[in-house]
């Protein structure tokens, strides 16, 4: 299961597991808002031989978390998931409403908690499944502005204690990479973002999709509650 489906990464990430045998006959479930979009990625699924199944589904809604617990109780027992679903619709706190709080944390960390305990209480997770978090920089260092969506993204590392037996579980911290994001980003800010990076990458999107597939991969099968930077900004390294 991919929640956030429709992102650059998700997209990126399934065409890799696709192209990988080791996946055949595994069922995707592949959850977004936009119907359409995930229609078209479970018709690409198909060309590759793969099934796919869409889940159209706002985890900002009123009604998100009562849809997951149905649907996650309805689903066959999870080979894995990838929970990369994303909102980064943020100001500085003292201007931001609280409906506005609610809905970035309820779809960068709420949902994700939610999934994490109903699968801790039941069966519906397969053995040696592995599950991935999709982070942010901002989650562990915060930024000016982004304060609902750093203290969200910095609550998935508090869930990597709470993974239920036989499920290794974790975190990657993705690169720069074309997005919405980035693309409502002024043009002083995103060249200084893109010019603190050490070296340059002419398919981050892919090149992250290749170290959240080794996580997702049996030659990680020992590799539990570790956080990856898969990019190349100094910030990443911790060289501030």
């Amino acid at each position: 299961m991919v929640t956030g489906a429709t992102s650059t990464l998700s997209r990126a990430l399934l065409r890799r597991l696709w192209a990988d045998p080791a996946w055949a006959g595994v069922r995707f479930y592949l959850v977004g808002r936009d119907r359409v979009t995930l229609q078209a990625l479970c018709a690409q699924a198909s060309l590759h031989d793969r099934s796919a199944i869409p889940w159209v589904l706002d985890l900002a809604g009123a009604a998100a978390a009562e849809s997951v617990k149905t649907t996650l109780a309805s689903l066959p027992p999870l080979k894995g998931f990838v929970l990369a679903a994303g909102l980064a619709q943020d100001q500085i706190l003292p201007l931001m409403d609280e409906a506005g709080y609610e809905r970035v944390w309820q779809v960068n960390c709420g949902v994700h908690a939610l999934m994490l305990k109903s699968w801790a209480k039941t069966d519906r997770l397969a053995a040696g499944a592995r599950g991935l978090l999709i982070c942010s920089l901002s989650g562990l260092g915060g930024r000016q502005g982004q304060t609902a969506y750093g203290a969200a993204k910095g609550a998935l590392l508090d869930l990597l204690p709470f993974a239920p037996p036989g499920l290794r579980l974790n975190i990657l911290l993705p690169p720069l990479m074309p997005s919405p994001f980035l693309d409502a980003l002024g043009p002083g800010v995103r060249s200084a973002l893109m010019a603190s990076r050490l070296m340059d990458d002419p398919d981050p999107a892919q090149s992250c999709a290749d170290a959240a597939h080794f996580f997702l991969s049996d030659a990680a099968s020992y590799v539990h509650r570790q956080i990856l930077h898969a990019d190349s900004r100094v910030t990443a390294l911790g060289w501030e």
